[in-house]
């Protein structure tokens, strides 16, 4: 069964394979560290939705500076776990971290960590790591790592979709984070970040389908309604930030957005994040000019499957060059689909809910 989508995400979701990629060989003794969510949490979709997003403080108690390795989010119920995604804690933000998750329950964080201001979303805050379907454990390639500090904790989000559960019914989760790292001290890991790339969602409903929500004033209401105020505040943030008219957006099958970079890296590995709609992604360094180079072209997106690709070639992005991110949709399988078939038509935009969409470029890097 399908299970969906922020985000995180897509998302997404990098998973990098285990083959050499440029580094050294020789790596220290790794330590390994399991953390479970305190206690288990019943998911409860808020008024009019079918998506839970719940945020949980995990403290690995990590006693000295590491690289990590290998990290790997372990879901207890696989069937309704649309995606996690492992989200760094900043200094700043951890006593509110701290405050939100005093009774080791979690708090509701559609759009981001729910930590910070209410602007904050997953596309600005610091990621480590994320799991989708098809994802297995993050393994670094040869050579690389990303690092995590003595006594830092991390943020885990998870996006329940409350209608892939079995038979409708509703159980506890209680999932857990594996992770292994070596000793920074000494090493000559080199460390890994990660990058993200998202582009606005406008899908009008096809020709011949209406209803109420068709409206995209309408749609953005329900989304709100059923996820969070956030969630359309994110809508149009993206769209600003790609240049798109916030309130009259141009909808199109084809969303797309340029990035100009602003420091130095090379890209390690890449994946990509949509919804069920979502039929291609591709992102491109310096589209249409001499330099133009293909870093990821998935021509036929599997939401099931969405394990990243470690480049053959790392690619070198310097200041000042742009990377495109382009998905394609078709909003007419809408209609086949067992998860949405039963539900309201409506223009899609950019949400955090399961039917709801997503385009995000996500790439591992390393400065």
């Amino acid at each position: 069964m399908r299970i969906k989508s922020t985000l995180l995400i897509a998302v997404l979701l990098i998973s990098l394979s285990p083959q050499s990629v440029n580094g050294s060989s020789k790596e220290p003794a790794t330590k390994k560290y399991t953390v479970t969510m305190k206690k288990a949490h019943l998911p409860t979709a808020p008024k009019n939705g079918t998506d839970d997003y719940r945020c949980f403080l995990l403290d690995p108690k990590v006693t000295e500076d590491s690289i990590i390795r290998t990290i790997q989010f372990i879901p207890q119920r696989k069937n309704f776990v649309h995606h996690a995604i492992i989200f760094r804690v900043t200094d700043a933000d951890l006593p509110q971290a701290i405050a939100s998750d005093k009774n080791g329950t979690g708090w509701p964080c559609f759009g981001g960590s729910g930590l910070g201001s209410m602007l904050s979303s997953f596309v600005t805050t610091p990621w480590i790591s994320s799991w989708a379907p098809g994802r297995g454990k993050d393994i670094s390639p040869t050579g690389y790592g990303t690092p995590f500090k003595k006594g830092e904790q991390f943020v885990l989000q998870v996006h329940y979709n409350l209608l892939a559960a079995n038979g409708g019914k509703i159980q506890t989760d209680q999932s857990k984070i594996v992770m292994e790292a070596v000793p920074a001290k000494g090493t000559k890991i080199k460390q890994l970040h990660v990058e993200l790339f998202p582009a606005p969602v406008e899908l009008a409903c096809p020709a011949g389908i209406t209803g109420p929500l068709c409206d995209r004033k309408q749609s953005l209401i329900d989304l709100a309604s059923r996820t969070s105020k956030t969630s359309a505040f994110e809508s149009a943030g993206i769209n600003i930030l790609c240049g798109q008219d916030p309130f009259n957006p141009v909808a199109s099958l084809t969303s797309r957005c340029d990035k100009v970079i602003t420091s130095n890296f090379t890209v390690i590995a890449a994946a990509a994040h949509m919804h069920l709609l979502g039929r291609t992604l591709s992102l491109t360094l310096n589209p249409g000019k001499p330099t133009e180079k293909l870093i990821l072209d998935v021509k036929k997106y599997n939401f099931d499957d969405q394990s990243g690709v470690v480049l053959k070639t790392p690619v070198a992005v310097k200041a000042g060059d742009t990377i495109r991110v382009t998905c394609t949709f078709d909003p007419t399988i809408r209609q086949k689909l067992p998860e949405l078939k039963n539900l309201p038509n409506r223009y899609i935009t950019w949400g955090e809910g399961s039917s709801d969409e997503m385009c995000l470029g996500v790439v591992s890097a390393t400065k």
